[in-house]
């Protein structure tokens, strides 16, 4: 006889979820130097997934993408290495077990910024295909009044 395990969230925790994301948001110290340093790095980045978007960086874009998706990866090591020597960099122990706030100023942002490279390259793709149809439709049009003349 098997116990039966609910993998159904109730109203409750969800209620205790955004508590405690709300908890860390507010108690969190945002003028220390080095989440000062991080909300600057995610700003540049988020800058630079503009630019490289306007300016067709594809290998930046590239790079970039890849390597966000290497913090994220590594999110969990990075957190237990921070969750160990958090007393050499910060005045506060931010970094839990759960992986809430790690969450919250690293894999967030990461995946934001992910997100619209993937947006970014899809709306180029679909601009390239446009442009290519276009192309497609002028050669065959001028091809077809060469053969009419």
């Amino acid at each position: 006889h098997k116990a039966v395990v609910s993998t159904q969230s109730t109203g409750k925790d969800y209620e205790d979820t955004q508590k405690m994301v709300w908890d860390v948001i507010y108690n969190t110290d945002w003028s220390e130097w080095w989440l000062v340093i991080l909300e600057s790095f995610h700003l540049l980045v988020l800058v630079l997934v503009i630019m490289s978007h306007r300016a067709a960086w594809h290998a930046l874009s590239a790079v970039l993408f890849l390597s966000l998706l290497a913090v994220m990866y590594f999110a969990q090591t990075l957190n237990s290495i921070a969750a160990q020597h958090y007393s050499k960099f910060s005045k506060e122990q931010y970094f839990d077990s759960n992986g809430l706030f790690i969450t919250l100023v690293v894999l967030l942002p990461c995946a934001f910024n992910c997100i619209l490279f993937i947006f970014s390259w899809l709306l180029q793709s679909w601009s390239l295909m446009v442009d290519i149809k276009v192309q497609q439709t002028r050669y065959a049009a001028a091809h077809r009044d060469r053969k009419d003349e």
